[in-house]
């Protein structure tokens, strides 16, 4: 079933459960908002999936440059950027 678009920027929390759900990643259900995001697997191939699934869910587009250790650190700082960018 299609997912609805969504311009609203997401919380830490909505993220982690939109993460699992799109099969990006596999967040334990108390994974921490500040939690570290590359321990917890998102390697370069989990970026490209994620960078795409946010692309088409929030219909913005990440630059290259906004695709950083920190902005990509935590579904905290994911959600921040989601948020710029949907602002």
């Amino acid at each position: 079933m299609p997912v609805p678009k969504n311009n609203k920027a997401p919380n830490p929390t909505e993220l982690i459960d939109w993460l699992n759900d799109e099969g990006v990643m596999e967040l334990d259900w108390d994974f921490p908002e500040d939690g570290d995001l590359a321990e917890a697997g998102l390697d370069s191939m989990a970026i490209m999936q994620l960078v795409v699934a946010v692309e088409d869910r929030y219909e913005i587009e990440l630059q290259p440059e906004e695709l950083t250790k920190e902005n990509l650190a935590t579904p905290t700082t994911l959600a921040a950027l989601i948020a710029k960018r949907i602002a």
